[in-house]
């Protein structure tokens, strides 16, 4: 499957180990000749958006996005006829990045928008020009397309459902332990 912008990128088992990667569920908003972009969909971070901006009342959950300038938050939506300067990354699922953050924090304070409109992200997935293209071929992601809600996703399950979504023999998978060398 071709590498684009909306494409879901599924953790194989071979990333067990990696601490950052472990039974996660990207969303990839870039993949160009200049490298590929995403966000972990499933990692929630302890704090709510109202933590860090106390004028946002909505108790909105912030996510880990990866590891790249995780001191910087991200968000894709799909209301971009609201904010303006969003970017499509999946016309077809209505997904976009980015845009005027003072009119977001507008429209949530105004409760316009909620966590069934916007996803916040602290940090990224990053990979330099052909990086992830190799990763896939060592087997360290599935691409399936995006089938989903991204702003409706129970953090606990997506990996599992998706895990077995590409491939129905990964259902040993399904029940593993995020460190199955704990066992």
């Amino acid at each position: 499957m071709k590498l684009t912008g909306g494409k879901l990128l599924v953790s194989t088992p071979e990333l067990l180990m990696d601490h950052i990667f472990n039974q996660s569920v990207l969303v990839l908003s870039e993949h160009n000749n200049k490298g590929s972009m995403g966000f972990i969909i499933n990692k929630p971070l302890i704090l709510r958006l109202n933590d860090v901006f106390e004028d946002i009342p909505q108790n909105i959950q912030l996510w880990n996005g990866g590891p790249v300038e995780t001191a910087n938050m991200f968000y894709i939506h799909n209301v971009p006829h609201l904010i303006p300067g969003a970017v499509a990354f999946d016309k077809d699922k209505d997904l976009y990045i980015g845009g005027d953050f003072k009119i977001i924090k507008k429209l949530l304070q105004d409760k316009v928008i909620d966590s069934r409109h916007i996803k916040f992200f602290l940090g990224y997935s990053g990979w330099a020009p052909g990086q992830l293209q190799e990763e896939v071929k060592e087997k360290a992601w599935f691409i399936t397309n995006n089938d989903i809600d991204l702003f409706d996703v129970n953090p606990k399950n997506i990996w599992k459902e998706q895990i077995v979504a590409v491939n129905p023999a990964n259902v040993i998978w399904k029940n593993a332990p995020l460190n199955p060398h704990l066992n």
